[in-house]
C-alpha cells in the first residue's frame, strides 16, 4: 500500500494536499482470512491509486482503530471510505463522531447499494449453480445480509436485493443474521417451503467471518416440510463479495474508487 508517511501534529493548521489519505475503514475481525481479504483489497485499492496514501483501519476489533487514525493524519484532508456495505449505526454514529470537528475530514457513503455490489453477487451465484441441472428451475434466492438496528441499514440491505434481482431476473428474498426479521434460517426455510425446487443462499458479507458461517449454516441446512426432496439435503450457498488468496473483484475496486472521488469532491466543495 502506499502509506502516508508520520503521524499527524493535532491542532496544526491542515495542509493543501492536492490528495487526501484515503482511510479505507473495514468493520474489523478476528479472522485471519477476513483479515486477509481486507489486506488484498486496500493492495488493490492502492494499486489502483498509485498517487494516494491507502491506509486501511477498522471500526472495531482490530486497530488502530479509525479514531486513531483519524488523529494521526490530522494535519492531513482525509476521505475515509467505509468499506461497509450499508449505512447504519457505523457509518452515521461511529465514523461520523471520528472525523467531528475536521472540517477536512470527510466520511463517505457506505460501499452498498450499488450495482458494482450485485455484479459481484450475480457472478458469486454463477459459480454457487456451476453444477445445477439447465433443465431444473432456476434456484430461488435468498440474499442474507447482517443485519442492523438502524432502520436506514435495512433499507440498504433490501435496495440491493431489488437491484440483484432486476440484475439477474429471478425474484430476491432477504434474510438477516441478527437484529431483524425475517431470521436467516426463516427466509431459506420459507423459500423452500412456498415451492422452490432449489434455494440458492446468496452471502451479502464482505469477506469470510462470523457473519457468512451464519448464513452458510442458514443456507445449507435441511429443511422440512418442502415439497422438493432437495431441501432436506440444504441449498447452495455463496462465498461472500472477497475471499481471501483470490483475485479482488474488480467491481468492488471501482465502488471502492466511486466513493473515494465523491469524498474527494466533498472535500473541494468545502474549500
Amino acid at each position: 500500500m502506499n502509506q502516508a508517511p508520520g503521524p499527524g501534529r493535532s491542532g496544526e493548521t491542515p495542509l493543501q494536499d492536492p490528495d487526501p489519505v484515503l482511510l479505507l475503514c473495514a468493520h474489523g475481525s478476528r479472522a485471519r482470512s477476513a483479515q486477509v481479504a481486507t489486506e488484498e483489497i486496500a493492495a488493490a485499492v492502492s494499486h489502483a491509486l498509485p498517487t494516494t496514501d491507502v491506509v486501511l483501519t477498522w471500526v472495531d476489533v482490530q486497530e488502530p482503530d479509525v479514531v486513531a487514525r483519524c488523529e494521526e493524519f490530522a494535519d492531513r484532508p482525509v476521505v475515509v471510505v467505509p468499506l461497509l456495505l450499508a449505512a447504519g449505526y457505523h457509518v452515521h454514529k461511529d465514523l461520523a463522531d471520528a472525523v467531528a470537528g475536521r472540517g477536512h475530514h470527510v466520511v463517505t457513503a457506505a460501499l452498498g447499494p450499488h450495482r458494482g455490489l450485485s455484479e459481484v453477487m450475480a457472478r458469486r451465484i454463477q459459480e454457487a449453480e456451476a453444477a445445477h441441472d439447465d433443465d431444473a428451475p432456476a434456484p430461488d434466492l435468498v440474499l442474507i445480509a447482517a443485519g442492523s438496528s438502524d432502520d436506514r441499514a435495512v433499507a440498504d440491505v433490501r435496495r440491493q436485493a431489488e437491484d440483484l434481482a432486476e440484475l439477474t431476473g429471478r425474484s430476491v428474498r432477504t434474510g438477516f443474521v441478527s437484529a431483524v426479521e425475517p431470521a436467516a434460517r426463516r427466509a431459506v426455510a420459507e423459500a423452500w417451503r412456498d415451492g422452490a425446487h432449489h434455494v440458492t443462499t446468496v452471502s451479502f458479507h464482505m469477506a469470510p467471518g462470523m457473519f457468512h458461517r451464519d448464513a452458510t449454516d442458514a443456507g445449507a441446512s435441511p429443511v422440512d416440510g418442502a415439497a422438493s426432496p432437495h431441501a432436506r439435503a440444504g441449498g447452495r450457498v455463496t462465498e461472500p463479495l472477497l475471499v481471501d488468496g483470490t483475485q479482488v473483484p474488480p467491481e468492488l475496486v471501482n465502488v471502492v474508487i466511486e466513493r473515494w472521488q465523491e469524498g474527494v469532491t466533498a472535500l473541494a466543495q468545502r474549500g
